[in-house]
Protein backbone atom coordinates (compact mmCIF):
# COMPACT_ATOMS: atom_id res chain seq x y z
CA UNK A 1 0.00 0.00 0.00
CA UNK A 2 1.83 3.22 -1.32
CA UNK A 3 0.51 6.68 -0.35
CA UNK A 4 1.56 9.66 -2.48
CA UNK A 5 4.11 12.39 -1.15
CA UNK A 6 1.43 15.16 -0.61
CA UNK A 7 -0.64 12.65 1.55
CA UNK A 8 2.17 11.50 3.67
CA UNK A 9 3.25 15.20 4.16
CA UNK A 10 -0.24 15.72 5.57
CA UNK A 11 -0.15 13.36 7.95
CA UNK A 12 3.23 14.39 9.13
CA UNK A 13 1.92 17.70 9.79
CA UNK A 14 -1.44 16.57 11.26
CA UNK A 15 0.82 13.98 13.66
CA UNK A 16 3.25 17.04 14.59
CA UNK A 17 0.39 19.26 16.26
CA UNK A 18 -1.00 16.20 18.11
CA UNK A 19 2.42 15.68 19.67
CA UNK A 20 2.33 19.31 20.55
CA UNK A 21 -0.16 17.49 23.70
CA UNK A 22 1.52 17.35 26.96
CA UNK A 23 1.37 13.81 27.55
CA UNK A 24 1.83 12.58 23.93
CA UNK A 25 5.15 10.77 23.74
CA UNK A 26 4.53 8.98 19.72
CA UNK A 27 1.86 9.90 17.13
CA UNK A 28 2.24 7.34 13.68
CA UNK A 29 -0.41 6.01 10.84
CA UNK A 30 0.54 2.63 10.40
CA UNK A 31 -0.95 0.40 7.70
CA UNK A 32 -2.67 -2.83 7.81
CA UNK A 33 0.41 -4.68 8.28
CA UNK A 34 1.66 -2.68 11.11
CA UNK A 35 4.28 -0.43 9.05
CA UNK A 36 4.60 3.36 10.35
CA UNK A 37 4.09 5.45 7.28
CA UNK A 38 4.07 8.87 9.49
CA UNK A 39 4.86 10.24 12.31
CA UNK A 40 7.49 9.86 15.07
CA UNK A 41 8.50 10.58 18.95
CA UNK A 42 8.40 13.71 20.40
CA UNK A 43 11.90 15.83 20.41
CA UNK A 44 13.49 14.66 23.24
CA UNK A 45 11.43 11.43 24.15
CA UNK A 46 13.71 8.22 24.68
CA UNK A 47 11.88 5.14 23.04
CA UNK A 48 10.91 2.67 25.35
CA UNK A 49 11.23 -0.55 22.41
CA UNK A 50 13.75 -0.33 19.44
CA UNK A 51 12.49 1.63 16.55
CA UNK A 52 13.86 -0.84 14.11
CA UNK A 53 11.14 -3.98 15.87
CA UNK A 54 7.85 -3.15 14.67
CA UNK A 55 5.85 -5.56 16.80
CA UNK A 56 3.71 -2.97 18.95
CA UNK A 57 2.40 -1.58 15.54
CA UNK A 58 1.73 -5.02 14.25
CA UNK A 59 0.12 -5.96 17.75
CA UNK A 60 -2.01 -2.82 16.79
CA UNK A 61 -2.82 -3.37 13.30
CA UNK A 62 -3.87 -7.12 14.03
CA UNK A 63 -6.05 -6.01 16.96
CA UNK A 64 -8.19 -3.84 14.73
CA UNK A 65 -8.47 -6.23 12.03
CA UNK A 66 -9.59 -8.76 14.01
CA UNK A 67 -12.50 -6.92 15.81
CA UNK A 68 -13.83 -6.33 12.56
CA UNK A 69 -15.79 -9.80 12.53
CA UNK A 70 -18.07 -7.97 15.72
CA UNK A 71 -18.46 -4.53 13.56
CA UNK A 72 -21.73 -6.27 12.36
CA UNK A 73 -23.47 -6.33 15.31
CA UNK A 74 -21.95 -4.10 17.66
CA UNK A 75 -20.51 -1.32 15.53
CA UNK A 76 -16.82 -0.27 14.48
CA UNK A 77 -14.12 0.26 17.38
CA UNK A 78 -13.61 4.29 18.06
CA UNK A 79 -10.65 3.92 19.90
CA UNK A 80 -8.75 1.13 22.11
CA UNK A 81 -6.38 1.79 25.04
CA UNK A 82 -3.90 -0.15 26.16
CA UNK A 83 -2.67 0.87 29.87
CA UNK A 84 0.76 -0.57 30.25
CA UNK A 85 2.56 -0.69 32.96
CA UNK A 86 5.00 2.18 31.26
CA UNK A 87 2.87 3.94 28.71
CA UNK A 88 -0.61 4.61 27.70
CA UNK A 89 -0.99 3.13 24.00
CA UNK A 90 -4.28 4.32 21.73
CA UNK A 91 -5.32 3.03 18.27
CA UNK A 92 -7.56 5.01 16.71
CA UNK A 93 -8.92 3.00 12.83
CA UNK A 94 -9.65 5.51 9.93
CA UNK A 95 -10.51 4.94 6.73
CA UNK A 96 -6.87 3.91 5.28
CA UNK A 97 -4.51 3.70 8.15
CA UNK A 98 -4.67 3.42 12.00
CA UNK A 99 -3.40 6.20 14.25
CA UNK A 100 -0.88 4.65 17.00
CA UNK A 101 -0.64 7.15 19.75
CA UNK A 102 1.82 6.51 22.50
CA UNK A 103 1.20 8.24 26.18
CA UNK A 104 2.65 8.52 29.25
CA UNK A 105 0.91 6.52 31.71
CA UNK A 106 -0.22 9.45 33.55
CA UNK A 107 -2.56 10.74 30.22
CA UNK A 108 -6.19 11.44 30.33
CA UNK A 109 -6.38 9.09 27.43
CA UNK A 110 -9.67 10.11 26.22
CA UNK A 111 -9.00 13.39 26.25
CA UNK A 112 -5.96 12.76 23.65
CA UNK A 113 -8.65 10.44 21.73
CA UNK A 114 -11.07 13.67 21.33
CA UNK A 115 -8.34 16.06 20.46
CA UNK A 116 -7.16 13.65 17.85
CA UNK A 117 -10.46 12.73 16.45
CA UNK A 118 -10.75 16.82 16.09
CA UNK A 119 -7.65 16.85 13.89
CA UNK A 120 -7.88 13.82 11.91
Amino acid sequence: MSQEPNETQSLEKKCNLLLNEPDVRFVGFINNMGRQIAGGYKPGITPLVDEEEHKISLEHALEVLLTKDLDESLGSIDSIVTRRKKVTMITLPMEKYSLLISAEKKSDAEKIVQKALSLF
